[in-house]
């Protein structure tokens, strides 16, 4: 069982998917949202699904949700470029860059 395989049924309850038709389809494209999140955090990911820390998993359900929504645009104009917001906040963390927040010392 591959990582996607693992996090599919997750990711579509996320995207609100409530079919098996596409799962075939759907886990193609699960591959291709965790392979973004993982090269914006420059993380290496794991072989299960228990040793992906939580908000990566979150990130890459919701960069699946993204491009299943986007599938199939009308044109290239149509289609949206990069990661979904919520995976670039938590993907910008994993690479320590910086979001306009003042760090507060402890």
């Amino acid at each position: 069982m591959t990582l996607a395989t693992e996090l599919l049924s997750q990711a579509k309850a996320h995207a609100r998917i409530d079919h098996d038709d596409e799962d075939d389809t759907l886990t193609q494209m699960l591959a291709t949202a965790l392979a973004d999140v993982a090269h914006a955090a420059a993380y290496d990911l794991p072989a299960t699904l228990a040793e992906l820390p939580a908000d990566l998993a979150f990130a890459a359900c919701d960069q699946f949700s993204l491009l299943y929504d986007n599938r199939g645009g009308a044109t290239e104009r149509d289609r949206p470029l990069g990661l979904s917001l919520a995976a670039s906040r938590i993907c910008a963390r994993y690479r320590g860059v910086s979001l306009g927040e003042p760090e507060v010392e402890a």
